[in-house]
């Protein structure tokens, strides 16, 4: 088994890099973008599960409730998608109004969680239980200067608080506990995930990867590093239609499905 995560957010990745530009907040690329994925995913009979900002929720509903019409999960990413070190944010707050808007839309109890940049705390595990989320995959289990440090976190799936069922399932990684998600695919090649995934099913793990939307489409943006604008498009379309064609013998699961 297989799980293809999608964080589906607002465009903002000026604003995480320090910068207030008119292109923050613009949701057409992700909605483009999942336009394309929506297609890709009919075309192999996947399901994946899509991690969606209260933001992006509110500004695009239709599209919403056709991906849920089309069999796939909708999660909870927060409303806010700025988390990493904003202090002016009340986390449990962003989550109660995101899921409210997600619930609204879906007519659906919304059970998973996963946080804008991957911002995994005990904190954040005890808002969740709070609110009833049933799982979180906002772990990623590496380490990467400036954004986290998770080495000491387990890769497979677990408990991380005691008196509670909430699940934590975190992302996937290599052997080496690097990064295989999203800008990781379009800097190193999708071999290296193929290769890393390969590893984690003959180990019996269930390989997690994320990407968002607007990586689905040709980005050039002037207001953020090279990184975020590099092989997005065809070139990433390519890679993600490779890495289902390699894999097609294996079933593609939505996350809530590990709950049963």
């Amino acid at each position: 088994m297989i799980a293809l995560t999608i964080d589906c957010e607002e465009w903002d990745c000026p604003l995480l890099e320090g910068k207030t530009v008119k292109e923050n907040g613009e949701t057409s690329f992700s909605k483009k973008g999942n336009e394309v994925i929506l297609d890709l995913f009919d075309k192999y009979n996947i399901k994946a599960t899509f991690f969606v900002t209260g933001y992006f929720a509110e500004r695009e509903p239709e599209q919403v409730k056709l991906i849920q019409k089309m069999g796939h999960e909708i999660a909870c990413h927060g409303y806010n998608h700025f988390y990493r070190g904003n202090k002016n944010l009340d986390i449990k707050q962003d989550i109660i109004k995101a899921k409210e808007i997600l619930e609204k839309i879906t007519q659906k109890n919304i059970r998973g969680f996963r946080s804008p940049q991957m911002q995994y705390s005990e904190k954040l595990i005890e808002i969740l239980d709070s609110l009833n989320f049933k799982y979180d995959s906002s772990l990623h289990p590496c380490y990467l200067p400036g954004y986290y440090n998770n080495l000491n976190k387990p890769t497979k799936i677990f408990k991380p608080l005691k008196n509670s069922n909430i699940i934590e399932i975190p992302a996937s990684v290599s052997f080496f506990r690097l990064p295989i998600s999203w800008v990781f695919i379009r800097l190193f090649g999708i071999n290296r995930v193929i290769s890393a995934c390969k590893g984690s099913l003959k180990k019996g793990a269930i390989p997690i990867i994320y990407f968002h939307p607007w990586e689905f489409v040709k980005m050039e943006s002037k207001f953020v590093p090279f990184y975020y604008n590099f092989r997005t498009g065809k070139p990433f379309i390519e890679d993600i239609e490779k890495f289902i064609q390699k894999f097609k013998k294996e079933s593609f699961i939505v996350l809530e499905s590990l709950l049963n």
